[in-house]
């Protein structure tokens, strides 16, 4: 992987889109590592502002498709882990 922060960075935006979590709860960061966070993202294409409280950012397709590069490595390992009963 060429940058773990950043994936676990959109992994956060993620669970702040699905669940009722703060972005800063998700993503487990301190407020300036935050903002810093979400500017490389922004700058990066990768996230952008939804104009609401909750969520307030969302992972663009170009976000998507650099996460799906990121994992594809792990695709048969997720695959495996799915097959064996590893991941639910």
């Amino acid at each position: 992987m060429r940058n773990p922060p950043l994936l676990k960075f959109l992994a956060a935006v993620q669970m702040h889109c699905e669940t009722a979590a703060t972005l800063m709860r998700a993503s487990e960061l301190e407020p300036l590592d935050l903002q810093l966070s979400v500017a490389i993202a922004e700058d990066l294409g990768f996230v952008e502002n939804t104009g609401e409280i909750h969520p307030s950012l969302r992972i663009t397709a170009d976000g998507w498709a650099w996460v799906t590069q990121e994992l594809a490595p792990f695709r048969g390992l997720i695959r495996d882990a799915a097959r064996t009963g590893g991941v639910s």
